[in-house]
Parts: structure tokens; sequence; C-alpha cells
């Protein structure tokens, strides 16, 4: 699952921006891209691209700041652009709906940043708001070949088609669970492998959080409504979305980043993707030589995380594998476990190596569950969580509840559910 349009670099970030990405590594997140859109943006975006091996980018000028243009900006995202993880150009285009730019100096811009994407042989990320006609007429002007997303698409799938037919893919975000957006129809019509997940954090929130502050762990709503859409798994939809996005961004499925991933004293392995005879591979790699380059490693790995898309207790042996190559490294071990995998008998297995399991829920009972979860399970699917945590106080391993917040949420019945299955409980809350 890869968010494939952030902003995690903005002020909204500065209180909890390493909170932020850890929550998107841990629900399954496996890369994002961040978007250096004006001079201070684009600095910030090379910045941690150059941290972090599981951050992308790209770099342009926003319609809105299209009034800075000069060309010793375009110079720097010249050189930019010579990082293999700086993707592309973006994001660009035409801004009609807020006019914060003159709309002839608008399209001039978007313009010139287009020959800077025809010259170093790069995708483009488009912005477009009320100015669909005018963007595809300015692409049509200055010639394919292109390739690329445009960005937070919202419109027709007339519009989509028009898109996908000069070569680009298209980006859905949170709107596609906004009830009254008809979106969730469009994507249903839209070849799936011409779609990219996204979340333009920290606008564009997803339900049921809309109003509050996006981050790019809620992309995991994004691949959930789509997913639906087109009527297969999340996994499924997750695998072709991510060849879609190495194909817009022309970068080579092998060269995506994981299933290990390290920052600042933890670790990440997303197990569903770990090849059982890899096991000593992913922990080798989370190694003081091992380690991947330019991580932003930071302190050597307290904690590993076992976690990933899919619930890692559908994997038992291999997690206890992983477990115990961590321990013996002197790791503490925690498992993230949504109960979807239904294998209550899992925690047995892992007692003594094992040092927490945490237990996500969206509610207190299945149909505040269900809300948020997907596929949604009913009682049943409850039950199968409150069993998961059972299971893991009886086979002596700390457990934990985890609530993920959302509006109108009360914290005294999530501490009550959690004391009665002999639990302790965290909550994440969302931020305005």
């Amino acid at each position: 699952m890869i968010d494939s349009h952030c902003h995690i670099d903005l002020d909204a970030f500065d209180d909890d921006r390493e909170a932020a990405v850890a929550h998107a590594l841990g629900d399954g997140v496996r890369a994002l891209m961040n978007v250096g859109f004006n001079r201070e943006r684009a600095r910030a975006t090379d910045e941690l691209v150059a941290r972090h091996d599981f951050f992308y980018g790209v770099v342009g000028l926003h319609p809105h700041d299209a009034d800075d243009y000069d060309e010793v900006l375009v110079d720097a995202f010249d050189r930019m652009l010579d990082h293999p993880r700086i993707l592309g150009v973006g994001e660009v285009g035409l801004d009609f709906h807020r006019n914060l730019a003159p709309r002839d100096v608008q399209e001039r811009v978007f313009r010139r940043m287009i020959q800077l994407a025809h010259h170093k042989s790069a995708p483009l990320v488009i912005h477009c708001r009320d100015a669909f006609d005018d963007a595809i007429r300015v692409l049509e002007e200055e010639g394919p070949p292109y390739r690329g997303i445009f960005h937070a698409f919202g419109g027709s799938l007339e519009q989509a088609s028009r898109a996908i037919e000069l070569g680009f893919h298209v980006g859905i975000g949170g709107v596609v669970t906004y009830r009254n957006s008809g979106l969730a129809d469009v994507v249903s019509q839209l070849p799936l492998e011409r779609i990219v997940l996204e979340t333009d954090s920290p606008y564009l929130t997803p339900q049921p959080w809309r109003g509050r502050r996006n981050e790019p762990a809620y992309v995991l709503q994004v691949l959930r409504r789509v997913a639906a859409a087109h009527d297969v798994s999340p996994g499924e939809a997750s695998a072709v979305t991510d060849e879609a996005f190495c194909r817009a961004m022309g970068l080579a499925p092998d060269l995506l980043p994981g299933p290990v991933f390290r920052m600042d004293g933890r670790a990440w392995i997303h197990v569903e993707a770990v090849d059982d005879a890899r096991v000593e591979a992913a922990l080798e790699r989370l190694g003081a030589a091992g380690a991947p380059a330019g991580d932003g490693a930071g302190d050597a790995v307290a904690e590993v995380s076992l976690c990933g898309l899919t619930d890692p207790l559908a994997h038992p042996r291999r997690v206890r594998a992983l477990a115990e190559g961590a321990r013996t490294r002197g790791w503490r071990v925690r498992v993230d476990t949504d109960a979807t995998a239904r294998a209550p008998e899992a925690p047995e297995v892992l007692a003594g190596v094992v040092d927490e399991i945490v237990v996500r829920f969206y509610g207190v009972t299945p149909e505040q569950h269900d809300r948020v979860a997907w596929p949604p399970g009913g009682v049943e699917g409850f039950d199968a969580l409150c069993e998961t945590a059972r299971a893991a106080v009886r086979a002596g391993i700390e457990t934990v509840c985890e609530f993920i917040a959302a509006p109108r949420f009360q914290a005294e019945p999530c501490r009550e559910l959690a004391r009665k299955l002999g639990a302790r409980y965290d909550i994440r809350m969302y931020r305005s």
C-alpha cells in the first residue's frame, strides 16, 4: 500500500511527524511520496527523501505559487530531480477555483513545468481544480508523451478517461469515502491498474475523520473503498495500485522499499511480505551492518513491530521465527493484529518470544467497529477481536487494546472493555 501524495513536511505535523509516519508503517504503508510544491517545500521534500529510504518525492511549482516563478528555482528543481527517489515534477497545473495567481501566469508556469518534465524525461503530478479543459488543452499543446498522476481526482468518468488517454494515472483519495461525492461509482468503472492511492495529508481527510487533519495511515480507508468498488480484497487492490504507482512514476517495482523499515530506534516488518525462507535476511537488514542506507535510522533498534496490511496472525509460525530472531538480537517484539485472521490459537504459539500483542479496535461494539473496519465482521468479527485479546492474556503476553479514535469518541467505554478482557488500553487520537 502506497500513499502517492502527502505533505508530511507541513507544520500540521510539527508536533507528531514521526508518530504519523509510524502509524502509516504500522498499518501497512510501504512507501510515501511527499510533494514539494514550492521553493521551501521542495527543500523539505529533498531532506525527507535523503533521510528515509521509504520516502519518495516530487518537486515543482503549484499554481497557487506561480508568482514565485524564476529560472533559478527551475534550476534547483532540475538538480533535485537527479536524485533517484525524486521521481517527477509536481504538483503543477491550474487552479481556477481560488485563483491565487493570475490565470495567464498559472498557465505560463504550468507550461514551463511540463517542459522541465520533458527535459528530464520525468513524470508529472497534476493539480487541476475547476480548470480541467484548460489543463488538457495545455498538455495537448505541449505534446506527449506523458506519464504521471492526475492528483486528487474528483471528476467524471469522461474526464478520467481523457487523462488516461494522455498517459496519466488517476489519484484517488479521501473524497471516495464521501457519501455524496459519486466518486466511488466513477472508480468502479475505471481500470484498477490506472488508479493510484493517495491521502493529500493533511487535507481531504476520509470519513469518519472528515474535517480533521489527514495523515498517511488513512490511505487504508481509501484502499478499502477502492477495493470494494472493484469487488476485490484490499490485498489484491493494494498489489495492483502499487504496480500502478510504479508505472506512473517510472519506478521499477523491485526498487520499492520493504518489507523492513527502520526509524529512530524502532523497526517494522510487514509479515505478509516476508517469505518464510527469508526470515533471517529480513532480520539481518535491521542489524547494524545491514541497516538501510540513508534511512534516518538514528539509534540502534530497540523494538520491532511485526505488522502489515494483512493480519500477521495469519502466519503465526513466521511471526514466531521473526520474533525469536529479534529476541536473540536483544530487540523487544510487538505484534499488531486486527484479528481478521480469526486465529485465537496464535498467541499460544507466540508465548515466550513476543513481548506485546496490540489488538486494534475501532469501537467498543460490533456496530461501532464495523463503521470503520473493513471487511465488516459483525458480531462474529468483533468476538474474534475480543477472543484474540483474551488468548494473548492467557498466554502471558502483555496485551494492549488499541482504540482508533473517531469523532464522538469516548474513552471510558474503551477502558472498561480492556479491563474486562484483562488487557491494558491505548488510544490513537485523531488531530484537529
